[in-house]
């Protein structure tokens, strides 16, 4: 697969920098270097886009499932697994609920690797090689965006042990890594029908999506919707999206349409304990997405 990414537009890294001042205005305990943001634009043939720190590393957390689910139907569509209902259960539940343990049989499937006891040094070298699996299927996409990501982790609710312990600390740079580009980048193939095949972006596109819940109503799918880009959208949007969290970082990453019919990407990442323990920052920043990109001039 050849990017065709998109081209950078001065109106909306005018946007995005009015967001972030702002985003720093009401969030003085944000660190000025705690937030990277990509905006992207589908117009047509010709992607418009802009970023804040989008090419810069960052730990993704749950992120990084993203590009698990995307390389399952990549492994499916080759044959290289065979469809079950198994493996679309871990496949959903991984996607709608963030579940750690779905992901871990997930990566165990793509990469052939199981967790356990720390290994000789020799098995543990074809075993890190054979955990790179996803790595290798992403370089296939010569997209640009991809440059400096990793994904060779499980996600885990507490720790790792073991083998798993090894690739994550005593390994250099093998922690998963991705940008808000890359992020950006992936939403855009699977948004345009680009990612595995048509077929199979639209089979994401449907894992991806999530109800607004309406004022007072209860939010299911493991509340990745309130307190994050989601919350900020206005009535009747739709939404299509995936969140990440843990105690030191806050990331959320989604596909909107406006009631309008105005569609745009978005990918915000935030870091350091004000940004994971707030509910109100990415809301704040999804509005003000909206809202900018609702004024947008149509062709």
């Amino acid at each position: 697969m050849d990017s065709r990414g998109w081209r950078n537009d001065p109106k909306l890294a005018q946007i995005l920098s009015g967001i972030v001042a702002a985003t720093h205005r009401h969030f003085p305990k944000l660190g000025r270097r705690e937030l990277a943001m990509t905006l992207v634009i589908p117009d047509g043939e010709e992607p418009k886009g802009a970023s804040l720190r989008g090419k810069e590393p960052w730990y993704p957390a749950s992120v990084v499932k993203l590009f698990y689910m995307v390389a399952i139907e990549a492994w499916l569509e080759r044959g290289r697994l065979s469809p079950s209902r198994e493996l679309r259960g871990a496949l959903h539940e991984m996607i709608a609920r963030s579940d750690n343990d779905a992901t871990n049989h997930i990566v165990d499937l793509l990469t052939g690797t199981t967790s356990g006891p720390i290994m000789a040094p020799s098995a543990f070298k074809t075993w890190l090689h054979k955990r790179r699996a996803v790595n290798r299927y992403f370089t296939t996409w010569r997209c640009q965006e991809f440059a400096g990501i990793n994904m060779t982790q499980k996600t885990w609710s507490f720790g790792p042990y073991g083998r798993e312990y090894e690739s994550r600390f005593r390994v250099p740079d093998n922690h998963n890594a991705l940008s808000t580009d890359a992020v950006a980048r992936l939403l855009l193939a699977i948004r345009d029908g680009e990612a595995v095949s048509r077929r199979r972006s639209a089979a994401m596109m449907k894992l991806l999506a999530r109800p607004i819940p309406v004022k007072g109503q209860p939010e299911n799918l493991a509340g990745q919707v309130s307190g994050f880009l989601g919350e900020g959208l206005p009535k009747r949007s739709q939404l299509w999206s995936k969140a990440g969290w843990t105690s030191t970082v806050k990331h959320d990453a989604v596909i909107a349409r406006l009631p309008s019919g105005v569609e745009y990407i978005a990918v915000v990442f935030t870091k350091g304990k004000a940004a994971a323990q707030s509910s109100r920052i990415l809301p704040f920043i999804g509005r003000r997405l909206a809202a900018a990109v609702a004024h947008l001039p149509t062709k």
